[in-house]
């Protein structure tokens, strides 16, 4: 396999249109679609409610849209299309009506505005089932309910009430509510961010991302599931999406490690874990960075450079156990005529423009310019070098032309597929603060943490999070989570930074964690097994993924927060921890080891959450003890 192919790591196509007319008008709304969010992103944001309105309209539009392109059913079909008509009409309308809710002082809301607001919220809550199922639009309700008739409770849990006429004034003619902090950040920034990765992935990083993984680690032992996550971690850089990962790399990697021989509950964990790292690798760490930087108030670029160390510790683990698993079980490299050469991929064709690309990007960040016209800088780099560089026969120009439609559809698809659940997000968030149940929540939390103490407060907190994610994307469980248990981490003296770590980190577990892991999920679609076991290798692989939030409690220097020779010595006891968890988790260092040293190694890797000198030096001597043992036969014991 001297080359890989790039339509290899495209998204699946959606399914064929029933009528031409309307896929022709999907295409032509997601090219307008990407076109804005390109063009606001290089010259400039029109007013909020304008930006914020325009970019719902045509997302939820186009998702109802697809609806009515695969639909059967005529009368079906003709209703989708209605309703993505009065999508676009309820957010068309704040177009048009922006200077009056804008300058005036109390803005009263009209019948047939009231009916469009009532619409619309009808409408984005649907359109969230359809992506993610009940759970988040039923939360929805829920806050809609309490705020409606929550002067009917009595106690601390009641509130005067609000009309519904008051309550949509908030929702659909301000920027407090549906047009919020989150819907702008969709709008301005995430939206830019996904449309780059799918023009990257389009115009060729998948087939230079596979290379370099295979040149990599394809050689050494358990070759192909280091390719898995060598080219997960890569492809995370840029989506950040744990299940889009597994889809597009696992339907090479897994394929080929069952191929070698590799167990299939192990080739799906494998990419499962890896993939979900994607969600908390820099630079866009599935939306997180972007939002996490705007509720902290601090630079983009200080979010995403705090976020390096944790996810290079969760691929050393799984690199670690990999190596173990690989060793005992006697895997397989990958073929040596599977694996690229180096001159494959540094030709200037292809490395240059992708180098090119990051480069533009890195630097219009570091110069001080925004994040969201960076991307735009990089995107016209990509796509010109792309263009400029390839043959220029006419079939060679018409299949780069090809590619970034394709790449445009690919955003487009991606950000619509989010932004309904980002604007549900919203709605919480603001129905939380008007009602003041989020205080409420607070003080709660944070009366046990005044009684018990920190560490029941954290588990507390780890324990919303996580039940949170398994409900819901994580992104937005971070956001709910984040409002109601981080005033209270940092009301007991924990850094911001941290809690916002901490908290963020208990909703990306969801995606590995029984029941409801959607990236173990999508892994046992492809290997052709039962989800539960690649969910069980998951946890272990992932193990290091359930420890780093109590290093961001315990030892914050993992983020960033400290002096060099602290950040130095965290960086190393978090490898050495790494290492210990994958040898306690496979029961193997060069010869197998027994269950009880395991727990113990288990135990002394898990103090290494003390920040104390004792348990570093007790976890650095643990690590050589098995080093030496292990190559000395006559002590080794099985």
């Amino acid at each position: 396999m001297s080359t890989i192919d790039k339509d290899a790591f495209a998204e699946a196509p959606p399914p064929e249109a029933k009528t031409a007319t309307i896929g022709w008008l999907m295409t032509f709304l997601a090219l307008a679609f990407v076109l804005f969010q390109t063009y606001t992103a290089g010259f400039g944001q029109f007013p909020p409610l304008v930006q914020r309105s325009v970019h719902v309209g045509l997302s939820i539009g186009l998702v109802y849209l697809g609806v009515a392109a695969v639909a059967d059913n005529i009368a079906r079909r003709w209703l989708m299309v209605a309703l993505a008509v009065l999508v676009m009409v309820a957010c068309g309308y704040l177009v048009v009506e922006d200077e009056r809710i804008t300058n005036e002082i109390a803005v009263e809301i009209r019948p047939h505005e009231l009916v469009l607001g009532v619409a619309l919220l009808a409408l984005i809550l649907d359109s969230a089932r359809r992506s993610t199922g009940w759970i988040l639009p039923i939360m929805v309700l829920g806050m809609l309910a309490y705020t409606l008739f929550g002067n009917m409770l009595s106690g601390n849990w009641g509130h005067p009430g609000f009309s519904l006429d008051f309550m949509m004034e908030q929702l659909y003619l301000s920027t407090e509510g549906l047009w919020g902090t989150v819907t702008g950040l969709s709008a301005s920034l995430i939206a830019i961010f996904i449309i780059f990765g799918c023009f990257l992935l389009a115009t060729g990083a998948s087939d230079t991302f596979m290379k370099v993984a295979l040149i990599v680690s394809g050689r050494s032992p358990g070759g192909a599931a280091k390719v898995a996550n060598v080219s997960s971690a890569m492809f995370g850089m840029i989506n950040g999406a744990a299940v889009a990962n597994v889809a597009t790399v696992g339907n090479f990697t897994i394929p080929m490690m069952r191929r070698l021989g590799y167990r299939p509950a192990f080739a799906g964990a494998v990419e499962a874990t890896a993939s979900s790292g994607g969600q908390i690798t820099p630079p866009v760490m599935g939306a997180g960075a972007f939002i996490m930087a705007e509720l902290l108030r601090m630079p983009y670029l200080a979010v995403a450079a705090a976020a390096v160390i944790p996810s290079f510790l969760f691929y050393v683990c799984i690199w670690a156990s990999i190596d173990v698993e690989a060793r005992r079980e006697n895997m397989k490299p990958v073929d040596k005529a599977d694996i690229p050469k180096w001159r494959d991929v540094l030709n200037f064709r292809e490395a240059f423009p992708l180098a090119a690309t990051i480069l533009v990007m890195a630097g219009a960040m570091f110069t001080g310019r925004s994040a969201g016209l960076a991307a735009f800088l990089a995107i016209v780099t990509n796509i010109s070098l792309y263009m400029l560089l390839g043959p220029w026969d006419k079939a060679a120009v018409l299949d780069r032309l090809r590619r970034l439609l394709e790449g445009a559809k690919m955003g487009a698809r991606n950000v619509i597929s989010l932004v309904s659940l980002l604007v549900c997000a919203q709605i919480i968030l603001s129905l939380i603060g008007f009602t003041g149940i989020g205080i409420k929540l607070s003080e709660l939390i944070l009366g046990v943490g005044s009684s018990q103490g920190m560490a029941l407060t954290v588990m507390l907190v780890m324990l919303v999070a996580l039940v949170l994610g398994m409900g819901m994307p994580t992104t937005a469980a971070y956001l709910l989570a984040a409002a109601v248990c981080i005033p209270p981490m940092i009301a007991l003296g924990l850094p911001a930074l941290s809690a916002h770590f901490f908290v963020f980190y208990g909703a990306l577990l969801s995606a590995l964690t029984p029941p409801v892991c959607t990236a173990v999920y999508t892994a046992a679609v492809i290997t052709r097994t039962d989800w539960w076991p690649i969910a069980v290798e998951s946890m272990k692989l992932a193990v290091m993924k359930f420890v780093l939030p109590f290093y961001f409690i315990f030892r914050p220097e993992i983020l960033l927060s400290g002096s060099t020779t602290d950040i130095i010595r965290v960086l190393v006891v978090g490898v050495i921890a790494s290492m210990l968890f994958a040898v306690a988790t496979g029961g193997f260092y060069r010869r197998p080891i027994s269950l009880p040293l395991r727990l113990v190694i288990g135990a002394i890797a898990l103090s290494t959450i003390d920040p104390g000198w004792a348990t570093d030096i007790l976890a650095l001597a643990t690590l050589i003890g098995l080093w030496v043992w292990h190559r000395m036969p006559s002590m080794a014991r099985a």
